[in-house]
């Protein structure tokens, strides 16, 4: 999901106050991936502050919700309040940000591979062109996460930066998904450097 776009502040000292909580705050995902809060909050001085209210931070959902459960900062609540509103902000008090994914969600799924109507040659186990990647994007509102290598649904909480992992063989694509945490039913397109060069990926 999509965060609330950027939070404010025109006091230095509410800032820093902040910026030095942020710093101390890590949080560990289902997966054992760790962020830093205060790696989001930009790093001022007291004299950016000279000429008032200024931008300290761009974030998303799942950082807002941690936001939510534990920063005492006033300024940083009222900004989430007044975006998310009340409903949403009572709701994310109780999001679990450390849970696996739901129990429709599971590894080891059956990768199905085959051709479709914008396939023009015969599945090969690399793309075309020497040393290239193939490009395997999600059709499902499905994003991934290049750091961890994890695809999430976009309404999970769970950090993601892109929606293509870059893979280098056919046989390497299906170890990949198989280590996914993935509902039936989803499909994936395979993309390769020339027209034509793509297939469709099916998980059951």
């Amino acid at each position: 999901m999509a965060g609330i776009d950027k939070t404010y502040a025109d006091s230095y000292e509410d800032y820093k106050e902040f910026k030095t909580w942020a710093d101390k705050q890590m949080l560990t995902f289902f997966n054992g991936y760790k962020v830093c809060i205060g790696d989001w909050v930009w790093d001022y001085e007291k004299e950016d502050f000279d000429g008032g209210e200024i931008p300290i931070m761009n974030t998303p959902t799942w950082l807002d919700i941690y936001l939510i459960q534990n920063c005492k900062s006033d300024f940083v609540l009222e900004r989430m309040k007044s975006v998310y509103g009340e409903d949403s902000y009572k709701d994310f008090k109780i999001i679990d940000l450390t849970a696996k994914p739901p129990k429709e969600y599971q590894q080891n799924r059956k990768i199905k591979i085959k051709r479709y109507n914008r396939s023009k040659f015969p599945l090969h186990k690399k793309p075309f062109g020497g040393k290239m990647w193939w490009w395997l994007q999600c059709n499902d509102d499905f994003w991934y996460n290049d750091e961890t290598k994890t695809w999430t649904s976009f309404d999970n909480y769970y950090p993601h930066n892109t929606n293509t992992a870059h893979i280098t063989s056919i046989r390497a694509i299906v170890r990949h998904l198989r280590k996914q945490y993935l509902p039936k039913g989803i499909t994936f397109t395979i993309t390769g450097r020339y027209v034509g060069e793509n297939y469709l990926v099916l998980i059951s």
